[in-house]
């Protein structure tokens, strides 16, 4: 298990995987076969690379306990923070990786090398990258995380990294394997799944390999009202309130500032804030009575939504591998991936800053008749209160807000897929290595809606009189509603990408250090999006509480590409591999990218590696095609310029309206890294690596979101009066966020490995790993000219926090029939800045994010044949996920970062896997 290998192989094939277990025994390259490493076009032998990549195997996918490829990826220190709405569900139930920070538009995700198509739902400034669902689980022989950008060797989207899922090869056993998996506390979240695989056929005896996989995983929801993460905030942040809105159920008299529901004996058909839900908030300001207060309802929001969602993943992988002759290999694959989620988010919040901004830049009124039999007339006369105060203005209808419990929760059922097939031929001619491949990949989406409301339908049934928005509804009411709501499928959209590839290499001579070898290749690729609303009303964004306008986008491009490596080993100790590609894309112009790399290894104990290079990224084709649409910020803002004598006004602490605008004259991001790293092995079986990495781009593509220039003071002084359009009142109406080239980011930061091997005698073998990546500049220009800000370690709204520091502990221990792991992951709190706090709890101060950290533990048994036994344990200490005041940290949940942290305690599991030929 722990035999010695040369230092390059174990860079390779052990340095950087940061999970359970040894990498040296995961794979079989021995140092005479030679291996094509992703980031780089040359097959060598495994000994003579130097690239910064961390392998994962399957071995250690099973002994984590990982059930997809979320659960793996969280678990690498170089990615930070993923992009996951699966996890949630609450958007698009995507899951997206996120490497350096840089978003998921700067990785690169690949399937055997080639590509796949990003998700179809889109949105200007968005991402638009591979969903990780789509990837074959139960195909996985291992994962290749290149921590290095590649834009030389793979073009546009590899500026921080690369991902190359690989499946297995020559695979012909047959083995089934079963899960399941509960929360100790029995709130939900519950796994259970099954796996299958069988291969047929051996290459080299059978001149055939064909390899078919099947997997499914299902998950049930935990509410977070069952959990209550959100109420920690009372010890967390003392004086501040739940996470609430002004928008609550029963709904509020907003001219006179009451919920009918507050108060004791409110009349017929007032129904009482519920404790569960909200929370009763006394201003201490006396009714005109003199002797009653002002009370109202505060929707805790957070109460009402799911923590984890229901979620069905399933794949289909098939690959059929044909040896023509002992030099040509035919090869076809195909696969299907889907991923059914059900999101729920809280019933529709309902108030005139909720709604569509009327043509005349004003928000709409939200008016009931005070003739209705649900105007709380009898409770407004005994405060006190007159006509003159609840309809100032004598029209006979009141203004309120509301939140729809009657509809139920929000609900995003969504179902995304992805279907790929990929065939071609590889084989050896004339003395070059060659693979030739036609791929065509196609992402679906469907998205369906319920619990939503429909502006103008809603507002006109409630100033009919038959609605009641402060208790429940009688027949007639309901039947408003329900003729008011959107339900059914709004959004059914499709990405597509058909490439052509081909690339060669072969050894063109000699120099003093040993061969030289070239690589040529080129690929030429069409991507088309067509991210279509079925539903004229959602698209125009109608409808209450949604994303706001999703215009129809429809586009293509055509990319061109040639691209060649050239390794030199100039002295034995000593190779310099230059690298360069050209694209040439169809509708933005063309990029030329060299990188240089270079290994030194005077001996088999230590290494020196270093690269150079150039990357870009294309802007999207929803950056550059997309309508004009409308959102409206993550998280409630604060307006410092509401209007005088207005400092309470719900309108000045909301979730503001946004205007996302496309841009054709978009340039690329342009970006620069390098980095240099030593590789030491002291002593047999124990390696080191420490690598320093450091990334520049200029002309980045972004939007300053409405969340950063609210919540930034700098931000709010530089681009208030060009970018924030108020009503005739001075409200603001909408916040406007063009994409555009914002200016330049600089990130670098060290990744450090450590592993070794021990023989512990009769007491079996232990392996030690430990992998780490430490942040020391992350910082970007928010406008061209603009000073850089920092965010490392802080949240300020609107940029994901940028951890300082994240690792993986693993021991791995085995000894016959027996073997067990144990984790520890682990990512460094941040601080929220006084507005975030101030905007979701009440309370101007920062508040120190807590460290992330859990311990996992698996224990497994092979003593019956063909079978293997597993027992293990998630969160092994029950942490509670760090509390954070933000709700926008990759779940519209509150309480906990979504990006970060499970939701779920302790979570036992149990694996069985057979082998039946």
């Amino acid at each position: 298990m722990f035999h010695r290998t040369p230092l390059a192989a174990s860079l390779v094939l052990a340095i950087g995987s940061g999970l359970l277990g040894t990498a040296a025994q995961a794979q079989t390259a021995t140092d005479t076969q030679r291996v094509e490493v992703t980031g780089s076009s040359i097959k060598r032998l495994a000994s003579e690379t130097a690239l910064p990549v961390t392998v994962i195997s399957r071995e250690q996918i099973e002994q984590s306990g990982a059930v997809n490829v979320e659960d793996v990826l969280r678990r690498v220190a170089a990615i930070s923070g993923l992009v996951s709405d699966s996890t949630q569900g609450a958007g698009y139930a995507t899951s997206n990786a996120n490497m350096r920070s840089l978003g998921p538009n700067s990785t690169l995700v690949l399937l055997n090398g080639r590509r796949l198509a990003g998700h179809p739902f889109g949105s200007i400034g968005g991402s638009v990258a591979v969903d990780l669902n789509s990837i074959p689980f139960a195909a996985l022989e291992r994962i290749e995380v290149l921590r290095d950008g590649a834009s030389a060797i793979y073009g546009t989207d590899a500026v921080a990294g690369v991902i190359n899922f690989i499946t297995r090869r020559d695979y012909d056993k047959g083995e089934i394997s079963l899960r399941y998996g509960d929360t100790e506390a029995g709130v939900g979240g519950r796994e259970t799944g099954v796996s299958v695989a069988y291969g047929l056929g051996n290459l080299g005896t059978d001149k055939f390999n064909l390899l078919v996989t099947g997997n499914v995983k299902k998950q049930t929801r935990i509410k977070a009202v069952d959990q209550g993460l959100y109420l920690r905030h009372a010890t967390e942040v003392p004086g501040s309130l739940p996470p609430t809105s002004y928008r609550a159920f029963p709904g509020r008299l907003m001219d006179v500032g009451i919920t009918p529901g507050a108060y004791d004996n409110p009349g017929a058909n007032m129904a009482a804030c519920d404790p569960v839900n909200s929370v009763v908030q006394d201003t201490g300001n006396l009714a005109p009575n003199g002797v009653d207060t002002i009370k109202r309802c505060r929707a805790i929001y957070a109460a009402l939504v799911d923590n984890l969602p229901d979620s069905t993943k399933s794949d289909l992988f098939t690959r059929g591998t044909f040896a023509l002759d002992s030099n040509t290999t035919l090869f076809a694959e195909a696969s299907f991936a889907r991923n059914h989620t059900i999101g729920r988010v809280a019933p529709t919040p309902i108030s005139g800053d909720a709604m569509k901004v009327l043509p005349n830049g004003n928000y709409p009124n939200v008016l009931m008749p005070t003739s209705s039999r649900y105007f709380p007339l009898a409770l407004l006369t005994r405060l006190g209160f007159t006509a003159a105060d609840w309809d100032p203005d004598g029209d006979g209808f009141a203004e309120i807000a509301t939140r729809s419990l009657d509809m139920g929760n929000r609900v995003n059922d969504n179902t995304n897929e992805q279907l790929r097939l990929v065939t071609g031929v590889s084989g050896l001619w004339n003395q070059w290595d060659y693979d030739v491949g036609l791929s065509v990949a196609q992402a679906r989406g469907t998205l369906n809606y319920s619990g939503y409301l429909l502006q103008d339908p809603y507002l006109a049934a409630l100033r009919s009189g038959n609605v009641n928005p402060f208790g429940p509804n009688d027949a007639t009411g309901q039947q408003l509603l329900k003729d008011a709501s959107l339900v059914g499928v709004v959004r059914k959209s499709k990405s597509t990408v058909i490439g052509v590839d081909a690339k060669m290499s072969r050894e063109i001579g000699r120099l003093a250090g040993g061969a030289m070898s070239l690589a040529l290749g080129t690929d030429v690729r069409q991507e088309k999006a067509d991210d279509r609303p079925t539903n004229a009303d959602y698209s125009a964004g109608a409808h209450i509480g949604g994303e706001g306008s999703v215009p129809r986008t429809s586009a293509s491009r055509k990319a061109y590409a040639l691209f060649s490596e050239l390794a030199m080993p100039f002295m034995k100790e000593v190779e310099l591999t230059a690298a360069a590609r050209y694209d040439k894309y169809s509708d933005f112009g063309s990029s030329f990218n060299p990188a240089l790399k270079l290994r030194i290894q005077p001996d088999r104990s230590w290494m020196v590696r270093a690269s150079a290079g150039t990357g870009f990224r294309a802007p999207t084709l929803w950056d550059v095609n997309s309508p004009t649409s409308n959102t409206n910020t993550a998280d409630v803002q604060v307006d410092p310029n509401c209007p005088a004598g207005h400092a309470d006004d719900p309108r000045c602490e909301t979730q503001f309206n946004v205007k996302l605008t496309s841009d054709p004259n978009l340039k690329p991001e342009k970006s620069r890294q390098f980095s240099v790293g030593v590789v030491l092995e002291p002593v047999r079986d124990i390696s080191m690596a420490l690598d320093y990495w450091s990334i520049r781009k200029s002309d980045q593509i972004g939007v300053i979101s409405g969340d950063q220039l609210m919540s930034d003071p700098a931000l709010y002084a530089k681009y208030a009066a060009t970018r924030i359009t108020r009503t005739t009142d001075g409200f603001i109406s909408s916040i406007s966020t063009p994409v555009e080239n914002l200016g330049g980011l600089r990130t670098s930061g060290f990744d450090l490995d450590v592993r070794a091997g021990f023989g512990l005698g009769e007491y079996g073998k232990l392996g030690v790993s430990f992998a780490g990546t430490y942040i020391s500049v992350w910082e970007q220009q928010n406008g061209k000219g603009s000073a850089y800000k920092s965010y490392v370690g802080v949240s300020t709204g609107g940029v994901q926090p940028i951890p300082r520091w994240q690792h993986t502990l693993g021991f791995d221990w085995s000894l016959g029939v027996w073997g067990a792991t144990l984790e520890n992951t682990f990512v460094k709190g941040w601080t929220e800045s006084a507005a975030v706090v101030d905007a979701n709890l009440g309370v101007a101060q920062p508040y120190n994010v807590n460290d992330t950290t859990r311990w996992n533990l698996a224990v497994s048994y092979k003593g019956f044949k063909n079978t293997r036994l597993g027992l293990g344990v998630r969160n092994l200490l029950d942490a509670e996920p760090p509390f954070v005041a933000s709700s926008s940290y990759g779940s519209h949940s509150a309480g906990f970062a979504g990006s970060f942290a499970d939701p779920r305690g302790r979570f036992w599991y149990l694996t069985a896997s057979y082998q039946f030929k």
